[in-house]
């Protein structure tokens, strides 16, 4: 049997927290990467998957930004009355926690889409690994092209938090890779 539950309609989870500021008071341009990402993703969903119709938009972010964000995503195709803002979380993992809580009580829990900058995908990693049991996520990177000692102030804010499962699954994958470089060697 598998490890995952069958699932039943689609969360696209957009993760908009973020510190920087722009001169005009528009939406910064690693933060509209990952609108377009999500309306990519949607876009997608709408067309290819038979329970595109109960698909939700969760925004996480800022009161203000989120808004912005929200009306770009009704002006390029999505429902407003599907798009719920999220602005009690902090971080990657907070985040991920109040989705477990709202998901795993449901007998099908929806397919997760996670949309946040590439930078964050250990962190999502980490977390996912030793919160989101039986859940099915899926994370997708946007471009971030902030200076690199700006997207590691961000990062340091957002550290992963490693529980025995990841820790389990990084032996495990050590021990595979070591047995396929014995059995296959280059």
């Amino acid at each position: 049997m598998s490890e995952y539950r069958f699932t039943d309609g689609n969360l696209l989870v957009l993760y908009a927290v973020h510190k920087g500021r722009t001169q005009d008071g528009s939406l910064p341009d690693y933060i509209q990467e990952r609108v377009n990402l999500a309306l990519e993703t949607y876009n997608t969903i709408a067309k290819s998957r038979p329970d595109s119709h109960k698909t939700m938009v969760m925004i996480v972010g800022e009161p203000g930004p989120s808004e912005k964000i929200k009306g770009a995503l009704v002006k390029g195709g999505v429902k407003p009355d599907i798009i719920a803002i999220d602005t009690d979380s902090k971080n990657v993992a907070h985040t991920l926690d109040r989705i477990y809580e709202m998901v795993s009580k449901k007998p099908n829990p929806p397919f997760i889409y996670f949309i946040a900058s590439v930078w964050l995908h250990e962190t999502f990693n980490a977390t996912v690994i030793s919160s989101m049991k039986n859940i099915r996520v899926q994370f997708y990177g946007a471009l971030d092209h902030r200076p690199v000692h700006e997207v590691e102030a961000e990062k340091a804010l957002d550290a992963p938090k490693k529980g025995k499962e990841y820790y389990k699954r990084k032996i495990t994958n050590k021990a595979v890779d070591t047995v396929l470089n014995i059995i296959f060697p280059d």
